[in-house]
């Protein structure tokens, strides 16, 4: 094993076969059995706390919505959760942020933060050391530590003049 993002560069595997274990993934344990990334209670709490409200933009198809909202735990409302095509994340989530007027980004794959640079002021990567993926641009802004995120927000925020709670 190593640090490479896709499953068949992970674990030195033909494409064929990692598309078979996402089918099963799909079909057997589904997303509702994911568990939360750390801090993302804490993140969600923080940036609440601020006046922001927090949506999830997820690459996953539509089909598992509502396995995506039971894995969040009550975290987020369902209606808060979108799902975009896995095969367009980074144009989808952009299109998504658009639509609801998002603010702010946080992601942890560079495409798709990348893609988000022209539709919000702040743009940010969760850098979970992946390889194999785009890089960031320089718009972008690289954390390791998602309790940065809540820090950049403010920090946009007060420059910008939104009102904080």
């Amino acid at each position: 094993m190593n640090d490479a993002y896709y499953l068949h560069d992970r674990y030195g595997i033909p494409k064929a076969d990692a598309h078979q274990v996402w089918d099963t993934f799909h079909h057997e344990v589904e997303w509702a059995n994911v568990p939360l990334y750390d801090h993302a209670r804490d993140l969600v709490y923080a940036l609440e706390d601020m006046g922001c409200q927090v949506w999830a933009v997820t690459s996953i198809g539509a089909e598992f919505h509502q396995a995506r909202v039971d894995s969040l735990c009550g975290l987020l409302p369902a209606g808060r959760v979108i799902c975009v095509n896995p095969a367009h994340a980074a144009t989808g989530k952009a299109a998504a942020l658009q639509h609801i007027g998002a603010v702010a980004f946080l992601d942890d794959q560079a495409d798709n933060a990348n893609a988000a640079t022209t539709v919000v002021g702040l743009s940010v990567l969760l850098d979970r050391r992946y390889t194999g993926l785009e890089a960031p641009t320089s718009d972008v802004v690289v954390i390791d530590d998602p309790m940065d995120y809540p820090v950049l927000v403010e920090t946009m925020m007060k420059r910008t003049g939104r009102a904080l709670a």
